[in-house]
């Protein structure tokens, strides 16, 4: 049977759910060891504010530091904020905008030192304009399964030659760029960035789309069903 929805993302992030959902995972992370020891050093004072990007960050993180090494802590959304519970059992906050842009706003409002713990992807000058009180760290780096690139290929190409509409959701800017050649040539998809960050990517790779509502995976896959109900009741 093939599937509504493919979602396009990097191992070890949230999980997409849901009846007819394909996920290919075409990144996978890969520690940075030298960020890690950097981490443990960091980590030795007590940080007014720490920034979890990522469930994967929280991962990486937790196995060089075993207890919260802050006052507070933020999360970028609530599957990540869900592991900073399981692995270091504190609840952290987190922005109405499950977004780094949510984050920002958050920390205009928060005096003191923070430190934030992300993927080497993510742009280095998000929050520049908060100053030297804020340290980032890129715990790990992204690199391209070969094989999961394939997998993707051939089953675009196979829902593609079926005729019937489908959705593609887009998880990151590197995600996008490393298919957009896919991306350009789909006649059939309708394609779903999963937050702002991601979308300004598509824009620029000159991909059509839409972004989630709900900056999650499972926020995009919604946007997606959404997407095909209204194609759908257009043709009706």
């Amino acid at each position: 049977m093939l599937p509504a929805i493919v979602v396009i993302r990097a191992k070890d992030e949230e999980l997409a759910r849901g009846q007819g959902v394909v996920e290919v995972p075409i990144l996978k992370p890969i520690p940075n060891d030298e960020a890690l020891g950097r981490l443990r050093e960091l980590c030795m004072k007590r940080w007014d504010v720490v920034v979890f990007m990522s469930t994967t960050a929280v991962k990486y993180a937790y196995d060089v530091v075993k207890q919260p090494c802050w006052v507070r802590c933020m999360a970028v959304g609530p599957s990540t904020r869900a592991f900073v519970e399981e692995y270091f059992h504190d609840s952290c906050l987190v922005p109405n905008e499950y977004s780094s842009m949510g984050l920002l706003q958050m920390l205009r409002h928060i005096d003191g030192k923070v430190l934030v713990l992300r993927s080497m992807e993510h742009a280095l000058d998000l929050f520049k304009e908060l100053g030297d009180r804020v340290v980032e760290l890129g715990l790990y780096g992204l690199t391209l399964i070969n094989e999961e690139l394939g997998k993707l290929k051939g089953l675009l190409s196979e829902v593609e030659s079926s005729g019937v509409k489908y959705a593609v959701v887009v998880t990151s800017p590197r995600v996008a760029r490393e298919v957009s050649s896919m991306l350009t040539n789909l006649r059939n998809a309708i394609i779903v960035a999963i937050g702002p960050v991601t979308s300004r990517e598509l824009n620029k790779l000159n991909i059509p789309h839409r972004v989630a509502a709900v900056h999650t995976i499972d926020g995009a896959v919604e946007e997606a069903r959404l997407a095909l109900r209204e194609l759908n009741k257009g043709y009706g």
